[in-house]
């Protein structure tokens, strides 16, 4: 019995339930081929869809001297991807991937690996080694498919994969071109499939696609079951019926049968079926230290607990039982773990292991102890440094491991129970069987274990309701302790022990929980105590054997007359007592069965020396009728006196007396010289045999010798088998590559000319004729009689110069057409690297420089632009800055590039809290502009105008951002004493107001006052009325002060930069009213004498004016010219509404004016700063048509 039968292997991968279920990781198909499987794989692949829903891996033996052309074999088989593997590569369905040369390729959770060959020469077997990592892998959904090759490579794998519960199909060797490898396979007798490989290809698909079976009628699988135990004698009517049915399952997809009534009749017909499900069911999957908190639970918790109690009772063996083994990992595990205990308290105690299963292949298996190179996963360093013994592409257990254990068939349902063991390791097995077989188990259990000892389960099982029997240790991981209970009654025993699983039926086996429930009855377990509690104390110790000498039972402390034999396991009891009393016994036994009577043998010694003893013997038959009548019962009793009496009716035999013991001495005396003649002759018979042995190994290791070499032989031919077959195809390839070289010569553009090494041309396309004057007849001539268009009067020199020197000469030249031509002069390169003469190639350019050009004006923009412009990339990390802005600020371009922009702005900006809006809006693809006080290098601050926006490509996509700055500093100084101005221009037009509002009605007070002084007023009233009268007066005249322009500092000035400043302060209002400003400017560099902020005064209110004029927008169209005696004319022109004529002669006097709310004092002022510049003033209208002011400036 395994621990994996009929169902999933919990070890393996969970999600590999069934055939047709699907996989977090993809189904992966291994495929293994060598010599001729380069057919066999086109084949195969060729039938696979594109959409497979699963991954194919190949493994080749491949030469690692030649390169191989698989994947561009395969690619014209199939549209699917192929890849060669590399380590870390996730797997992918509908991929192909094929393992490089020199590597072992593995999977594990649908990743590969890849290990380069060890450095020592043997034989590789790469198939094998993956194959295994595949079923450890994937379990039950793993596929293994063997073609073509020849040794034996594949065939472990597959065993691998059959054991994991995968699928291995094989070719068949009619259709292999070499059938070693598929014989090797066919042999073991798993193969699921055996075909050719397009078939093979059929069948994935079939069994890919294929719905589960959903007949699962009792009776038939009752039925099915039957013929198993006919053919194997296996019983698996204890088997849970749900993982019988997911074997039974994929058998019946392999066969391609739907009901379970069909798969009986074929099985019927077809009896190596039944062989076949049987291993099936029995397919054991396991792995070093699975679960490894549970073992870590055994170290700290059971080991120590049974090592001290050995020691407490001066016990020297450690006796263990592993149920359910497998393959052996887990038997080993446990060695390892006792016998690094054991090895750090330094205690000397000896570690005996009974591991155990039904099926003898596994146990086989076991027994050598070699694993595959996967273990690594699972076995910690330090174990696997000290306890394995490293092999070519494997491990094998140490021999002082494997010294340790005993392997050996044994049906626990069946066959008797080991006995007096301390721990007992049954993981992962009961849950495949029914109820009533656990308890069953369980009891046994119970019944082998030593009053101190351990019950090991898996984490998914339990003890269930016999917790009477087992006290719960850790119950996490499902670690037990015996119970102390009364002795087991003698209807226990016979339910344990004397059941034949070949004579019951099935209806018996489900009437056996009934039984146990009626065990459990207070009454007859209370007889049955009570019963076996006066046996212990009342009977001398005693033992129950079978029919077929084998103990089954023991009363009593039986350990000082019998105990377990070295080597094989085996229960009879000739081979556990002492040589002393197998005689006796042996003759006993038979005696008291034939005559059915109890038989004593008295003065019998056991043992050895001072602890030598003398015992009474007593064979007593226990039944004289029905099925146990051949039971025996032996008791041991000791005797303290030399002659006892034997009851009545016993056969007696007494031991020697004194008389007969000269005759006893005598006769030990000749034996032992016969002995030692005997011993002699042995000595000699050895001498002789060791060196029989040595000749032996000698021809044995010459015979390995020779199989290496033959073997390594054969790997060399298959390997120039595929080499051989992949040149053929490779010569085809070249064939068809050689055709389309040529069809590209024919169709290309770029213009090519193939020279020797004496100059000579070889070949030419025909764009290369554009340029030269060749024709097919110029092949062999010398380049230097050609004649060419482009204007290269060194190229026979420059060839020259590249056959020598191997460099490459690259040139762009204009022909004589004007087009321009990029050529390239290069060595001829073959595939040794060897210079065989000069390429020259010729590429027209034309529109390509024509590009360059755009692109190299768009440079000098950029470069030469008066604004300040920065890119950066799309993280904001600075690219890019123009002179301009270098020289503005006073930063090296190494300064500024791959600074980011957001640091760099709240370093120099004087508002630094701005920058988060800024970023935001640029990162979010919008626009930004507005004005920012920057910081120069060197702390000088300044204003500029900024714009911040994405580039984006053609997709759309932003690649860049670009900012573009303008220094405004002094338009803002501008801004400012305009605004001073304009706070000066209305206080002036208030004092004028004032002025002229006071002034009218203080005339008229005056008037009276002098008129009253007239007539006779009083004088002294009259006299302070006048004075206060002229002091309000003179207050008047100083308030018209303000509103009188003063021309003071005058100054050499250019008219045009007063008129840009002018320009860029107007240029908003101007927008806003949609207006628009067209200048002309040919005065050159017009210098005036003049105060700068009062001409600028009377710009503003002339634009201003032009402005208001027209509040639906229009044109101002501004001219600066020079006369011929060198004054400036300056003329503003709009197109507003104009100015009726009668009013044209009016204009500049104090409040006239034309507009609502003026006041008449603006246009006054202007006229009075021009005056005061030597200046003059004109102004020309016309109604609806605009109006027009000139202004003339006498020029320095």
């Amino acid at each position: 019995m395994q621990d994996q039968s009929a169902d999933t292997a919990p070890g393996v991968n969970p999600s590999a339930s069934r055939l047709d279920g699907s996989l977090s990781a993809p189904r992966i198909i291994g495929i293994g081929a060598s010599a001729g499987g380069l057919e066999a794989l086109e084949q195969l692949i060729g039938h696979l869809p594109a959409d497979l829903g699963a991954a194919v891996i190949i493994v080749q033996h491949l030469s690692p001297d030649y390169k191989s052309f698989m994947s561009e074999l395969l690619l014209r088989k199939t549209s699917m991807k192929v890849l060669e593997a590399r380590s870390g590569m996730q797997v992918m369905k509908n991929h192909i991937y094929l393992i490089p040369a020199k590597s072992y390729l593995t999977v594990h959770g649908g990743m590969l690996h890849l290990e380069d060959y060890p450095d020592q020469q043997g034989i590789h077997l790469p198939i094998d080694v993956f194959l295994e990592s595949l079923a450890a892998d994937q379990g039950s959904q793993s596929v293994g498919i063997i073609l073509s090759g020849t040794g034996a490579d594949g065939t472990s794998g597959v065993e691998a994969v059959h054991r994991a519960g995968g699928m291995v199909f094989v070719q068949d060797e009619e259709t292999a071109k070499f059938n070693g490898m598929p014989r090797s396979a066919i042999q073991t007798g798993i193969a699921d499939f055996v075909s050719s490989p397009a078939k093979i290809a059929d069948e994935i698909m079939m069994i890919l696609q294929s719905p589960s079976p959903a007949d699962t009628s009792e009776d038939q699988l009752r039925k099915i079951l039957t013929v198993i135990r006919k053919q194997s004698g296996i019983d698996f009517s204890s088997y849970k019926q749900n993982g019988i049915i997911r074997r039974i399952e994929r058998r019946m997809k392999i066969a391609g049968i739907t009901s379970l009534r069909l798969y009986l009749e074929y099985m019927m017909d077809n009896m190596a079926e039944a062989v076949l499900l049987q291993k099936d069911l029995l397919i054991g999957v396991t792995h070093f230290f699975r679960d490894n908190e549970a073992f870590q639970t055994l170290v700290d918790k059971v080991i120590p607990a049974i090592c001290d109690t050995k020691l407490q009772n001066r016990e020297k063996e450690i006796r263990i039982w592993v149920a359910g083994c497998s393959t052996g990992e887990e038997a080993y595990t446990i060695a390892m773990l006792f016998k690094q205990y054991i090895d750090e308290q330094g205690i000397e105690i000896q570690i005996r292991i009974f591991a155990t299963d039904l099926d003898r292949e596994a146990v086989d298996y076991a027994g050598i102890g070699v694993y595959p190179r996967h273990i690594e996963e699972h076995v910690p360093e330090p174990y696997l440094s000290k306890y394995f013994i490293p092999k070519e592409g494997s491990y094998q257990v140490s021999k002082d491991i494997r010294r340790m254990i005993v392997f050996a068939p044994h049906n626990i349902i069946k066959d008797p129970p080991f006995v007096n063991l301390d721990l007992i390791s049954c993981r992962n097995m009961m849950i495949y069987f029914q109820p009533y077989m656990q308890k069953k188990i369980l009891s046994l259990f119970h019944f082998a274990l030593n009053t101190r000892g351990f019950l090991f389960l898996g984490p998914s099982e339990s003890i269930g309701k016999l917790d009477n029997l087992f006290k719960a240790l850790d119950r996490k991981w499902n670690i037990f302790c015996y119970k102390e209970v009364y002795q087991w009654s003698q209807s226990q025993l016979k339910e344990v022990a004397y059941q034949d699983p070949d004579r019951e039926t099935l209806s018996v086996l489900r009437s056996r929980e009934s039984v146990l429930a009626g065990r459990q009855e207070p009454a007859v377990q209370k007889l049955d105590d009570l019963n076996s509690q006066l046996a212990e104390e009342l009977l001398p110790p005693c033992v129950i054997l079978n029919e077929k000498n084998e103990v089954i039972h023991t009363v009593g402390d039986v350990n000082k007359y019998i105990g377990m034999p070295k080597g094989r396991v085996s229960l009879n009891i000739n081979k556990m007592v002492a040589a002393s009393l197998s005689m006796p016994l042996g003759t006993g036994i038979h005696k008291a069965r034939r005559e059915m009577q109890k038989v004593t043998y008295a003065n019998l010694k056991c043992g050895e020396g001072q602890n030598g003893r003398s015992i009474k013997l007593t064979i007593q038959p226990l039944f004289t009728k029905g099925e146990m009548r051949s039971l025996v019962a032996i008791l041991f009793e000791e005797m303290m006196d030399r002659a006892v009496d034997a009851p009545a009716g016993a056969y007696h035999v007494y031991g020697a007396n004194d008389d007969t013991d000269y005759r006893i001495l005598d006769l030990e005396r000749e034996l032992q010289y016969t002995q030692d003649s005997l011993q002699a002759t042995i000595e000699e018979l050895e001498t002789a045999n060791e060196e029989l042995q040595s000749t032996n190994e000698e021809l044995i290791a010459a015979n390995e010798e020779m199989q290496s070499s033959n073997e390594e032989l054969q790997s060399v031919n298959e390997e120039l088998i595929t080499v051989n077959s992949e040149h053929q195809r490779k010569i085809q390839e070249l064939i068809e590559l050689n055709n389309d070289m040529d069809n590209f010569l024919l169709s290309t553009k770029i213009g090519t000319i193939f020279l020797d090494t004496d100059m000579c041309i070889r070949r030419f396309t025909p764009s290369a004729a554009e340029v030269f004057h060749l024709m097919e007849v110029d092949i062999g001539r010398p380049i230097h009689h050609i004649s060419h268009k482009l204007y290269y009067g060194s190229l026979i020199q420059d060839a020259a110069y590249v056959l020598a020197t191997t460099d490459v000469v690259e040139k762009e030249l204009q022909c004589s057409e004007g087009n321009w031509y990029s050529v390239r002069v290069l060595p001829y390169r073959t595939t040794d690297n060897l210079i065989r003469g000069v390429v020259v190639t010729v590429v027209k350019i034309t529109e390509l420089k024509l590009a360059n050009k755009e692109l190299q004006k768009l440079s000098y923009a950029i470069e030469q632009s008066p604004s300040m412009i920065m890119i950066t990339d799309v993280r904001g990390i600075i690219e890019y800055v123009n002179p301009v802005f270098i020289r503005k600020t006073g930063y090296k371009s190494e300064e500024i590039r791959d600074r980011s922009l957001k640091d760099f702005l709240i370093e120099t900006t004087s508002a630094p809290q701005i920058c988060s809006s800024i970023e935001k809006h640029i990162f979010t693809g919008d626009k930004w502009t507005g004005e920012l006080k920057q910081k120069t290098r060197d702390g000088e601050w300044y204003w500029e105008t900024t714009s911040l926006l994405p580039i984006e490509n053609e997709d759309g996509e932003i690649i860049h951002y670009l900012k573009v700055s303008e220094d405004i500093t002094e338009r803002k100084k501008t801004e400012e004493l305009l605004r001073k101005s304009e706070m000066l221009s209305a206080v002036g037009e208030l004092a004028a107001g004032i002025a002229h509002e006071i002034r009218n009605p203080l005339t008229a007070l005056k008037g009276f006052v002098q008129l009253m002084k007239a007539q006779g007023g009083n004088e002294t009233y009259i006299s302070i009325m006048l004075s206060e009268f002229d002091r309000i007066e003179h207050i008047i005249n100083e308030l018209l002060l303000l509103s009188k322009p003063k021309i003071i500092n005058f100054q050499p000035q250019n008219l045009l930069m007063i008129l840009n400043d002018v320009l860029l302060l107007i240029d908003t209002q101007a927008l806003l009213n949609k207006v628009t400003i067209h200048t002309e400017l040919d005065a050159g560099h017009p210098y005036v004498h003049c105060v700068e902020n009062q001409l600028k005064q009377v710009f503003i209110n002339l634009f201003k004016n032009a402005i208001e004029a027209m509040p639906e927008g229009g044109n101002i169209y501004v001219r600066v010219t020079r006369k011929d005696d060198g004054d400036i004319i300056m003329s503003i022109r709009d197109e507003g509404c104009g100015i009726p004529a009668d009013k044209l002669p009016r204009l500049g006097e104090p409040f006239f004016t034309t507009k609502e709310k003026g006041t008449g004092l603006g246009l006054m002022v202007s006229y009075n700063i021009i005056e005061g510049h030597n200046g003059v003033m004109r102004i020309q209208s016309e109604e609806q048509k605009g109006t027009t002011i000139t202004i003339e400036l006498p020029a320095l």
